[in-house]
């Protein structure tokens, strides 16, 4: 069983390649690159607005309060990217507590706080690479 430190730090480098995949999307923000595909906006909205929920899951299977999660909405990459390390700084607030007894402490989708932190990092890992996709795409148009 990894420790919180391990997880969190694990949790930081998903988040910094999110926080770049972000960064580089702005010539394609708000193009599909295919039909019925999101775009990089939608990406990163979804992604900030989870971000809060995740963090709540945690905090909630550990018994304290969770985050306000909001409806963002960004016009470019540059307001997603404040966004996003706006919401990762009240997260981190929250998330900076969890102790090793807490991540044994059961969710009824995750199997436990550290189960979440998992799905967290493959969340991000996977969008990220969705944004690098869709802004890729528009690259070459």
């Amino acid at each position: 069983m990894a420790t919180p430190d391990e997880l969190r730090a694990t949790l930081a480098e998903a988040r910094a390649a999110m926080r770049d995949a972000i960064e580089a999307a702005e010539m394609g923000w708000r193009l599909s690159p295919a039909e019925g595909a999101w775009t990089a906006q939608e990406v990163a909205e979804h992604v900030i607005d989870t971000e809060a929920r995740i963090a709540t899951m945690v905090c909630e299977a550990c018994g304290y309060p969770g985050i306000d999660a909001g409806t963002p909405d960004c016009a470019s990459s540059i307001e997603a990217v404040d966004e996003f390390d706006a919401v990762v700084n009240r997260c981190d607030g929250k998330l900076q507590y969890v102790t090793a007894e807490d991540l044994l402490k059961p969710h009824e989708h995750f199997g436990n706080v550290e189960g979440i932190f998992e799905m967290n990092v493959q969340h991000l890992v996977e969008h990220a690479a969705q944004i690098r996709e869709a802004s890729a795409g528009q690259a070459l148009a």
